[in-house]
């Protein structure tokens, strides 16, 4: 071993002078041995450096390239023909007047563009038509004016929406309806109401469906022309004391004559008086009629009168 070594010390300094390659600044470089690179390896663990932390995990994958028989040659550029990139156009200065006749312009009304040439005519026929209410005005439609009006002022650089005045519409009951009329009946009694089967009692004699432009605001409902028995009478929150009631209540009567109209109403509703107005006379007082129906939080009351409007 004593013989070998100097012979050993020899050759690696040889190899080391091989190897040694001379910097920018004119200084001799050399690769680490892997005893070096092992101490400084194990002396740079902890260190907090970026620049120190990236070149120790660099040597330690050297390390394991070496102990796994890999090249430590790096990647090495593809030699080949490219074809430059042709440089943009200088970018040409925005003209201002441009820019201010864009931002100038106006949304056309749709009734004078040319997207309404397209769609052409369209027939404000509206099927099952029994009333055009324009003389009602009510809270709800003051608040949605009061509300337009406010945004219109407070934001008069933004373009205005305009608002259509809208008549309050009773017409017979429609398909594209159903949804709302059941949600407006599940809020006004119970949840699992559906009256799709109204639509084939004659549907004309048998429903009134109060509409504001899309919107249902009241519905009511007789069973059939042969029972005339109103099953439900409702209106929505918020539409409270406009005559809804009173003007689909009076249509229902009108479309079947010479006919006793029949319905049980809630001891406490107020609509005990609108229906003694149109001359509906109790005739029985039924205990717990609604107990089955009615959620226990409800203040309408479980027991029911049995109203009869005589017209024969």
């Amino acid at each position: 071993m004593q013989i070998l070594l100097p012979e050993y010390l020899r050759a690696r300094a040889k190899t080391q002078v091989q190897e040694s390659e001379v910097d920018d600044k004119g200084q001799k470089i050399r690769p680490l041995t892997r005893s070096e690179v092992i101490c400084l390896i194990n002396k740079f663990t902890n260190i907090t450096s970026p620049a120190q932390a990236m070149l120790i995990r660099r040597m330690k994958l050297h390390r394991e390239r070496r102990r796994s028989n890999l090249s430590e040659e790096g990647p090495q550029a593809v030699v080949d023909t490219v074809t430059p990139l042709t440089a943009l156009p200088p970018k040409q200065p925005v003209n201002q007047l441009v820019l201010e006749m864009l931002y100038n312009i106006e949304t056309t009304p749709f009734e004078n563009s040319f997207m309404s040439r397209l769609h052409g005519f369209k027939s404000s026929h509206i099927p099952g038509a029994l009333f055009f209410d324009w003389g009602t005005i009510t809270p709800w439609m003051n608040l949605m004016r009061d509300i337009h009006d406010h945004y219109s002022c407070a934001h008069p650089e933004r373009e205005q929406t305009t608002s259509r005045f809208a008549p309050i519409t009773y017409t017979s009951l429609q398909t594209d309806q159903l949804g709302q009329v059941h949600d407006l009946l599940a809020r006004t009694f119970w949840s699992g109401i559906n009256v799709k089967d109204s639509l084939d009692y004659s549907p004309e004699r048998c429903t009134v469906v109060a509409t504001y432009k899309k919107l249902v605001v009241g519905v009511a409902i007789l069973s059939s022309p042969q029972e005339t028995y109103i099953t439900y009478l409702a209106i929505k929150a918020g539409w409270d004391n406009t005559h809804l009631a009173r003007v689909m209540l009076y249509h229902l009567i009108m479309m079947n004559p010479n006919k006793d109209i029949t319905l049980h109403v809630s001891t406490n509703n107020p609509a005990v008086l609108l229906y003694n107005r149109f001359g509906f006379k109790a005739e029985e007082f039924v205990a717990g009629f609604y107990e089955n129906y009615l959620d226990y939080r409800s203040r309408a009351s479980n027991n029911a009168f049995r109203l009869r409007l005589r017209q024969q």
